[in-house]
């Protein structure tokens, strides 16, 4: 209806803290397996940095001066984008894990669309088509049928927008006194 849903105790929406694997990886909420902890900006990186210590062949340490440490998201996409195979599979994990997720709310909701924002849009079609396909495979076909997956257009500040809706939402209400 043209507001944001808050729920119960008003935490709704906290999709990244949705597991995905429940004996995956630690998140920092203190949960195990969330969609953040493999799909967030420093799950992505991390990830890439694990598996170059671990041996896989990569630019990536050439692209930061040897300070894996520098590794970030960004530095994954752009090697990505460079055709680096570590980074395309980096690339390819983190879509299949956001299709976990938004199939999961494909199914729960029902949407008309899915807006996908942050820095892992920079990614761009290296991430949306085999992310897309991910939810072909795993929501109910008539809902993927009708729901579009897209970047926002917001990507570096959608969450002070989504802020700054809420605070106005709050102080409309009467909750909150600007």
């Amino acid at each position: 209806d043209g507001r944001l849903f808050h729920g119960a105790s008003d935490i709704a929406g906290e999709i990244g803290h949705t597991t995905i694997d429940a004996h995956g990886r630690r998140c920092k909420c203190g949960n195990y397996g969330c969609l953040e902890a493999y799909a967030s900006g420093p799950a992505i990186a991390l990830r890439a940095v694990e598996a170059i210590e671990s041996g896989a062949e990569s630019n990536l340490p050439n692209l930061v001066n040897g300070d894996l440490g520098k590794i970030s998201a960004q530095t994954v996409y752009q090697a990505a984008h460079a055709g680096d195979e570590l980074a395309l599979e980096v690339v390819r994990d983190t879509a299949k894990f956001l299709g976990a997720g938004i199939g999961n709310l494909i199914n729960i909701f029902n949407p008309e669309v899915v807006v996908v924002c942050g820095g892992v849009t920079l990614a761009g079609d290296r991430l949306f088509d085999p992310l897309r396909g991910e939810v072909i495979r795993r929501a109910f076909k008539p809902a993927v049928r009708v729901c579009r997956i897209v970047p926002g257009e917001l990507p570096g500040t959608a969450g002070v927008y989504g802020a700054a809706r809420a605070f106005v939402e709050q102080v409309e209400a009467g909750i909150v006194r600007a």
